[in-house]
Parts: C-alpha cells; sequence; structure tokens
C-alpha cells in the first residue's frame, strides 16, 4: 500500500522504502536492431521490382520496434523487442491474410536472424521453420532474405530476398546559410 506523500516526493510504499525504478531499455542490447528504423519503399533485391512499403518505428521508449508493411491487396505488421532474461529477440507478426507467426532470434555477426516454426493449416500437417535475416548494408538500406525449411533446418528453400531503401523526403527542407 502506498503511504501518503507530498507532491514533489516520490510516492513510497509502507515503511518509507521508495519503490523500485522502473526498469529501462537503455542496453545495447535493445537497440540491435535499430538499422531497421525508418520509412522503407522494399524492393525484390534480384529484379529491382516493387515489393511494398514498410514503416519501421522505435516505441514504447525505446523497448520496442513497430513495423506496419503494406502492398497491393496486402497488409501486416510486427512488434519486436527484446526479452534480457532470454538474451533473444522475439517478434509477434500478424496480416490480412490471417497469418500470425512468432519469432525468435538474436544479433549474429552483425545481421539479426529471427526464425520461426510455421504450423500447418491442415490437422496433422507438416511444421515449416521460417528464418529471416536482416543485415543492415553500408549505403542505409537492409536487406532482408527468408527462407524456409520443411525439415527442422536440414535444408532450406529462399521464400524471397527483399532491400529496404530508405524513401527520400518530398520537400527536404531548404538549406541554411552558412554563418559567417
Amino acid at each position: 500500500m502506498l503511504a501518503a506523500a507530498a507532491p514533489s516526493t516520490p510516492p513510497t510504499l509502507q515503511g518509507g522504502a521508495p519503490p523500485a525504478p522502473a526498469p529501462t531499455c537503455d542496453s545495447p542490447e535493445f537497440h540491435q536492431f535499430d538499422f531497421w528504423i525508418g520509412r522503407w519503399d522494399v524492393i525484390e533485391t534480384r529484379t529491382g521490382k516493387p515489393a511494398g512499403r514498410s514503416l519501421v518505428e522505435q516505441m514504447y521508449q525505446g523497448c520496442a520496434l513497430r513495423e506496419n508493411w503494406s502492398e497491393s491487396g496486402f497488409s501486416g505488421g510486427s512488434l519486436n523487442h527484446y526479452v534480457p532474461g532470454e538474451k533473444q529477440w522475439r517478434q509477434t507478426w500478424t496480416d490480412s491474410a490471417g497469418a500470425w507467426r512468432e519469432f525468435t532470434g538474436r544479433l549474429r555477426d552483425g545481421r539479426m536472424v529471427l526464425t520461426a516454426r510455421q504450423h500447418s493449416r491442415r490437422p496433422f500437417g507438416p511444421t515449416t521453420l521460417v528464418r529471416m535475416t536482416f543485415t543492415p548494408n553500408p549505403d542505409g538500406t537492409v536487406r532482408q532474405y527468408s527462407d524456409i525449411s520443411p525439415d527442422d533446418g536440414a535444408t532450406w528453400a529462399e521464400r524471397y530476398d527483399y532491400t529496404y531503401k530508405p524513401v527520400k523526403p518530398l520537400n527536404p527542407p531548404p538549406a541554411r546559410p552558412r554563418r559567417r
């Protein structure tokens, strides 16, 4: 039970002890995926054809990233966050086709690698692994490569290979004159 406190002091627990500070998301692990933050035009890496658009935002005081994906006739999104007790990232994806996936993974050699078990829509159908690898490129783009395994990771086949290109602002702010 909280004891009454003066308006300028933080509330205290009965017995006078202040409450424990709220956990923060300031450690570097919470920012391993920050390279994905931005507004993106997404293309198929091999052909250069448009694949969709994505908006990835930092949310909840730096504790999560939220993605909003759209393409013609389809949309979806994910919520991504680092779980310190597990020392890994989690992504929950859902979309306009009714799909829902729970990915887990971590940063490996500078790339974010997330994997999910995808259960068949058929009763007793096979479970497949779906993997996504996000790679920040030196030119400011991000590659998202996804593959799938029907045999618990023994073999993999490509699902898609996308490149996220930063969207340029429509009206960039005018250059400020230099002061001498």
